[in-house]
């Protein structure tokens, strides 16, 4: 079943194949942000029909770091489920993520089969 789709990272090309790849698998994306002062922003004011069910994060972003931009997103839209993307896959960063209430950590690079089979995982 498509899932409403919100992503966030800083680069704009890990933006378009982020877009490109739940996109292609069917799901609809109802918002994008390149920082998390953005993202929240966008998230606050989109119409509740709208509001993401899965949220993709950067982890090192500028204005605001993901983890920070994951506890106000879990305020905002209660019961949103978060991916968590990272070139820095460290212990201690997958436990801050865990520890923040990432549902799903996904280390760069990925194939874009982890992303789409994440989103399945989140149900």
């Amino acid at each position: 079943m498509p899932k409403k789709i919100f992503i966030i990272d800083d680069a704009d090309f890990m933006v378009d194949i982020l877009l490109l790849i739940v996109q292609e698998a069917g799901h609809v994306v109802v918002g994008t942000a390149f920082n998390g002062v953005q993202a929240l922003e966008a998230i606050e004011n989109l119409p509740t029909a709208f509001a993401p069910e899965v949220v993709t994060v950067d982890f090192h972003m500028p204005k605001l770091d993901g983890m920070e931009t994951v506890r106000r997103i879990r305020t905002l839209v209660p019961g949103v489920r978060i991916i968590l993307i990272s070139a820095h896959a460290t212990f201690p960063v997958v436990m801050q993520a865990k520890d923040v209430g990432v549902d799903v950590f996904i280390a760069k690079p990925f194939e874009p089969q982890a992303i789409l089979n994440a989103i399945d995982k989140l149900g």
